[in-house]
């Protein structure tokens, strides 16, 4: 599986950011989704609060595997039935900060149906919405301009930027 990025505190200059004194370190695997419509659209989550764009996906849960857990992140946040198309690769962030190592398993997907959302509390307190950008110029424009400072908003726009591109790269060839 092709490595797209290795995100840290330091090659995000994040480096004067309070680390955590614990010297336990966590590891969450997650799988996520640049999902295309027939009309080369691309599903993004708009987070309100913070006014950034992600891609859909999230954490594998215990006993899941890595497709249920991206078919099962994809229909609670954006409603889509998908069909996995190709792996793009995976992003590892180490998080220093929160000592916390995070996988992300990337995949490009077809878009089959669209369905309705089933938002965590969480998500919809904090504005989770699905928009279809027009392309991948506009979907990569859209992620790679959140103007959030947070720590995880951070690790989100350079994560899903890395993997547009690597998607783009991927239809450039």
């Amino acid at each position: 599986m092709k490595l797209i990025k290795f995100l840290t505190d330091n090659n995000l200059k994040l480096s004067e950011s309070e680390a955590s004194t614990d010297t336990s370190w966590n590891t969450r695997i997650a799988a996520r989704a640049a999902i295309l419509d027939s009309d080369g659209k691309i599903a993004l989550m708009h987070v309100a609060e913070y006014d950034i764009y992600k891609l859909p996906g999230g954490g594998i849960d215990e006993n899941e595997s890595l497709d249920e857990a991206l078919n099962r992140e994809i229909e609670e946040e954006t409603g889509c039935d998908i069909e996995v198309d190709s792996l793009i690769g995976m992003v590892i962030e180490k998080r220093d900060q929160w000592k916390l190592f995070q996988v992300s398993h990337c995949f490009k997907t077809k878009l089959k149906s669209k369905g309705k959302q089933n938002l965590t509390e969480e998500e919809k307190e904090t504005g989770f919405s699905l928009y279809w950008a027009n392309d991948i110029h506009e979907a990569i424009k859209l992620v790679s301009g959140g103007k959030s400072d947070r720590y995880d908003d951070i690790y989100i726009k350079n994560r899903d930027s890395a993997i547009l591109e690597e998607l783009k790269s991927n239809k450039d060839n």
